[in-house]
């Protein structure tokens, strides 16, 4: 029986040998199962539940049965080690991946081989998904998401590198990513074990095909050397992120076709099709950065991780022109000291120029660098469930005798410049117009004023006629107002708390789902507690519309199918703020077509200009029950001041807005 399976009847509930394919009781057909779930293995590690499958192995949730924590476990497949001689390369290559320290790169925490030859790595256990499901749900993403979540790979593999470890098989598949709010957090897997494959299976020089046929690694992502089968190094690695650059920039990689053997062809020879004729709004310097990472020959890329890594940050901020809007993007690698083996570092979403990070960088490989503040930053709970604690950020600078009045300015010189560097290389890319607004409130978005034309003359009559409207600056909530938000509120002043909630809470899995069912007057309390107002009409459609960019949708003039949360048969329900990536205005404001539609302050009026109606309030914005064609940065919608309906309100939230201090 091998040890991983066995095969059960559902009928007598028996287990038998995996041979068999029918029970030998009542003939009824076998079906496999896991062997290992409930299982002790190697007399430590309490076998929970299967987490997934994969080229290497499987991967198990498992509880030390000693210390009562989780891990992951991963059982590796057992032609990877299918002899003493490969057991031997398995402890060499996880002993290297133990030795990789870097906040962005998994922690393997044991390895080991039980009597059974059952060969398994324990890592740390990580929420989020894999990259992999965040493409396929949404296809290409924001350039700037993707720069800041690519320099956070880029500080794993550089640390791996620095250790003499390379990868050999980095793909979206690897990298697991959460979004909280603003912020995506990374981590990559597999370092190092990729190696056993290949050489448990590599057929000979010159070729990249195992004895079966298939290759060594998954194509797409697959160097021209390493489809050569030659020997690799580091830059075998930077072509690989070059490849996922690529398909979370244009939302496809590179090279695709019938045949893996195809595709390995189209690496040694075909030249890389430019990311701007599949996008063309990709600032042309980020295009310019994956191309080189695409190069044929080693030589012609990135020297290095940390060399990609500040290419693709001098690339983003030179391309500022390109995202004249106040994008307020998730945080890139931060420092962190990686000779402190369990620190997660801190997320830094600052403006330009203040609180520079400090001593260590991991797109530096964790080396000393010049101009560090004497004080250690912050840092706030970490994203991701680590089973090995966390520690403070060291890297403090040592003071030092005093000197000389000219030696000392040099000093001064030397760790500003050095200081500058630093913060050029390690800070997040923040997008933001210098000068327009001061920093926003949390979760908020600065909203520069201008003037608009709002409304349209080819829309609903209450939609007319068009007028130029001017609006002052002001700060508007990122997301709209979840439950979890508004129970603190109801919990605070005792308020009411909305219908569609049972015994005074929402459910457990829906706590950034917005709130519904609230009226025009809860909203306006909830604003008023929070220290804010809901925004007006004109604000709303501003910030929607990308202000003089006159959009249609958040996103431009043309319907999208997928793009927001509107009529969606497939989940007629709110879902949690911001996943629609696509779902955003050129201001960063997102769910504004979709999701849930929003309270405004303004009465209703028939047509703009009339005398409003003051027993109804505006509500703008798509949502997950209506069509499209109600969608639009235009439409209009209205219910009544008092009395508001459930079959309203049922598709109603808001968000709030703050007027810019003087």
């Amino acid at each position: 029986m091998k040890v991983q399976e066995a095969k059960k009847c559902n009928t007598c509930g028996g287990t038998y040998d995996d041979s068999l394919t029918f029970c030998p009781n009542d003939g009824q057909r076998l079906v496999v199962i896991d062997a290992l779930i409930g299982k002790i293995l190697d007399g430590r590690y309490r076998i929970e539940s299967l987490l997934g499958r994969g080229g290497m192995g499987v991967v198990y949730k498992a509880t030390h049965v000693h210390i009562d924590t989780e891990f992951a476990v991963k059982v590796l497949h057992p032609e990877l080690v299918a002899n003493q001689q490969a057991i031997e390369r398995f402890r060499r290559e996880a002993r290297a991946a133990g030795r990789i320290h870097h906040p962005n790169a998994i922690r393997v925490t044991d390895f080991g081989v039980t009597e059974e030859k059952i060969v398994y790595l324990v890592m740390e256990i990580v929420e989020g998904e894999p990259l992999r499901e965040l493409l396929n749900r949404q296809g290409a993403l924001d350039p700037i998401r993707v720069v800041n979540i690519v320099r956070q790979a880029c500080g794993a593999v550089e640390a791996a590198h620095q250790k003499g470890v390379i990868h050999r098989d980095l793909k979206p598949d690897n990298i697991m990513i959460e979004r909280e709010g603003d912020f995506d957090r990374i981590k990559v897997l597999d370092f190092g074990i990729a190696k056993l494959k290949e050489l448990s299976s590599f057929a000979g020089a010159g070729q990249a095909l195992t004895r079966e046929g298939s290759l060594i690694g998954t194509p797409e992502y697959m160097s021209p050397e390493q489809c050569r089968g030659q020997a690799l190094d580091a830059r075998s690695d930077i072509y690989s992120l070059g490849v996922i650059l690529y398909e979370m920039l244009t939302g496809q990689p590179p090279f695709t076709a019938e045949t893996p053997l195809e595709v390995v062809f189209k690496h040694m020879r075909d030249a890389t099709p430019p990311l701007r004729e599949l996008v063309p709004n990709i600032p042309e310097l980020i295009e310019q950065v994956v191309l080189r990472a695409l190069g044929k020959e080693p030589d012609d890329r990135q020297p290095s991780a940390a060399a990609l890594s500040a290419e693709l940050y001098d690339a983003a901020r030179a391309a500022q022109g390109d995202y004249s809007t106040n994008i307020m993007p998730v945080a890139s690698p931060t420092p962190t000291d990686l000779l402190q083996r369990e620190t997660i570092g801190p997320e830094l979403r600052r403006p330009t120029g203040e609180n520079r990070p400090h001593s260590q960088d991991p797109a530096l490989g964790g080396r000393q660098s010049l101009g560090a503040p004497s004080t250690p930053v912050p840092t706030p709970p970490s994203l991701f469930k680590t089973m090995i604690g966390t520690g403070m950020i060291g890297g403090l600078v040592k003071s030092r005798p005093l000197m000389s009045a000219m030696v000392a300015a040099l000093l001064i010189l030397v760790l500003g410049v050095g200081a500058y560097f630093v913060f050029k290389s390690s800070a997040p890319i923040v997008v933001n117009k210098p000068g327009v607004n001061p920093p926003p409130p949390e979760g908020m978005v600065s909203i520069p004023g201008g003037k608009f034309m709002m409304g349209r003359n080819d829309g609903e009559e209450d939609e007319r006629p068009p007028r130029e409207v001017e609006v002052k600056p002001f700060y508007l909530d990122k997301y709209e107002v979840t439950n979890q938000q508004y129970k603190k509120f109801i919990e605070a002043l005792k308020h009411p708390a909305p219908k569609n909630w049972k015994n005074g809470s929402y459910a457990l899995d829906e706590a950034t789902l917005p709130v519904t069912y609230v009226t025009w007057q809860d909203a306006t309390a909830y604003a008023k507690w929070a220290g804010k107002r809901l925004p007006t009409e004109a604000e709303w459609e501003y910030a929607a519309r990308g202000g003089n960019k006159q959009f249609l949708y958040p996103w431009g003039n043309e319907w999208r199918d997928g793009y927001a949360n509107v009529n969606r048969q497939d989940r007629p329900k709110p879902a949690p703020v911001g996943i629609f990536e696509n779902d955003r205005s050129p201001f960063g404001v997102y769910d504004l077509a979709g999701n849930v539609s929003e309270w405004v302050n303004d009465f209703y009026s028939k047509k703009y200009g009339d005398p409003p109606d003051e027993k109804l309030k505006v509500y703008r914005g798509g949502n997950f029950l209506d069509d499209p064609k109600q969608a639009t940065n235009t439409f209009r919608w209205s219910e009544f001041l008092n009395g508001a309906r459930e079959s309203q309100t049922l598709r109603i939230g808001f968000r709030c807005a703050k007027d810019v201090e003087k």
